[in-house]
């Protein structure tokens, strides 16, 4: 199993070659930043998270857009990362989903099948993130560290907690499930549930663990060019 792959540049933008330039000001509200522009113009951006970024935006820290996008959007661009001290940090949560089978491609989770995943999968009355073969999977955007610890979830997170209990009651029926962190910065050498932000998450990942749902996670090289390399990094409950 390879440790690490590279992922030639997975642009983190769609509307552009490469990102704009920034500074964050502040968040004026969940999705929404205030940054200021190259030359000291300033715009709003979409904040495509809905966490708190703790540790990730202060104000004045440098920051990436994709855009301008034309009208009838309301917001012009959309914030994809920002940078504390040396490190960039994705900031687009649908970034890990991107990367997602760029991972399965390279062999970095040879847990799964060797086949192209299908995305936004329907099973009951839930949906999941992917369906690898047989497996369904969810994939975790992880932001927030502390030391060298990648932690998630940074808000309390229904969703997360519900996503849990339904993959372990479809692992529970003798079906494949895996939940999947990925860390959108390159400074953690681990990840693991925040239980001091959401007790809630952190229970129902670890009966979802026992039930047999597979628990993985990997570290992401970030830079203004996008994704360069990926690292597996390990899962402590």
């Amino acid at each position: 199993m390879p440790r690490s792959i590279r992922l030639a540049d997975l642009p983190l933008v769609a509307r552009r070659r490469r990102p704009l330039h920034a500074r964050f000001l502040e968040r004026p509200n969940r999705f929404t930043a205030l940054v200021s522009l190259r030359g000291g113009a300033r715009a709003l951006a979409h904040l495509p998270n809905p966490g708190r970024l703790t540790g990730v935006v202060s104000p004045g820290c440098p920051a990436l857009l994709d855009g301008p996008f034309p009208a009838p959007r309301t917001l012009s661009y959309t914030m994809v990362a920002a940078r504390q001290s040396a490190t960039w940090i994705g900031t687009n949560t649908t970034y890990a989903n991107l990367v997602f089978p760029r991972l399965l491609a390279g062999g970095l989770f040879p847990e799964f099948d060797a086949c192209t995943p299908r995305a936004e999968v329907r099973h009951g009355r839930s949906r999941f993130d992917f369906r690898v073969g047989e497996t369904l999977v969810e994939v975790k955007s992880v932001t927030l560290v502390r030391g060298d610890r990648g932690l998630f979830p940074d808000a309390i997170t229904a969703r997360g907690a519900r996503h849990c209990h339904e993959l372990r009651q479809v692992a529970e029926r003798g079906a494949p499930t895996a939940i999947v962190f990925v860390a959108q910065r390159h400074d953690v050498e681990s990840v693991e549930p925040e239980d001091g932000v959401d007790p809630a998450f952190g229970e129902a990942l670890r009966a979802a663990a026992r039930a047999g749902v597979i628990v993985l996670a990997c570290a992401l090289d970030l830079q203004p060019s996008g994704a360069r390399e990926a690292r597996r990094i390990p899962v402590r409950l």
